[in-house]
């Protein structure tokens, strides 16, 4: 994407944002009324606001913003890409992403419990104890490079997730609906541990 402009080291109110632009450096204050964000890189912002429940974001890319804990409940996400984001425990429960990408992000605790995913990757992200309760998922999501101890999958069906790459110590998944769930050889031994299974 090849912003109409970009803005560097200014203070502005959320409702000064435009699509098309580059925002970097910049320092958003108060609320914005907006509940739609499109064509857009944030770089290095910082924003007073931490509620950005219900709002759509479109081909928006976000990088190096501390938003840990905001809450980001159902909203919208389309073809967005998200890197060295802290977001630990951020909420983003009962939400949307299509063809969208998380990198290099601080998100223990996160919450994405009964959101839809559409193609989606997590890559080298911190998920420990992040929530992917009751998903709904089309195509692909891969966690390559990702931590996922103490995650927990449980009532989602986990057919297509490929976990073969990540991390974990434990899983929190419901047996029933494990059935093509991708794992490496030593994935596998620690969740037939999990299963109270012992192999001799």
């Amino acid at each position: 994407m090849e912003p109409i402009e970009t803005v560097v080291d200014k203070t502005l109110s959320m409702n000064d944002i435009e699509d098309g632009y580059l925002y970097k450096r910049c320092h958003f204050t108060s609320y914005g009324d907006t509940m739609n964000y499109t064509d857009i890189i944030f770089d290095h912002c910082d924003f007073e606001q931490t509620d950005f429940s219900r709002v759509s974001f479109g081909n928006v890319e976000w990088h190096h913003s501390q938003l840990a804990g905001s809450d980001f409940s159902q909203s919208n996400w389309y073809n967005c890409k998200i890197s060295s984001m802290q977001l630990s425990g951020a909420d983003f429960n009962n939400s949307y992403f299509k063809n969208t990408d998380f990198k290099d992000c601080k998100m223990p605790y996160a919450n994405f419990t009964e959101s839809r995913f559409e193609g989606i990757s997590f890559v080298d992200c911190d998920l420990t104890g992040s929530f992917f309760q009751a998903l709904k998922v089309k195509k692909s999501i891969s966690y390559s490079g990702s931590i996922l101890t103490e995650a927990n999958f449980s009532e989602t069906k986990l057919k297509g997730f490929d976990l073969k790459e990540s991390e974990f110590e434990t899983l929190v998944i419901s047996p029933e609906l494990a059935r093509g769930l991708i794992v490496n050889q030593y994935q596998a031994a620690t969740l037939i541990g999990l299963f109270g299974i012992k192999v001799e």
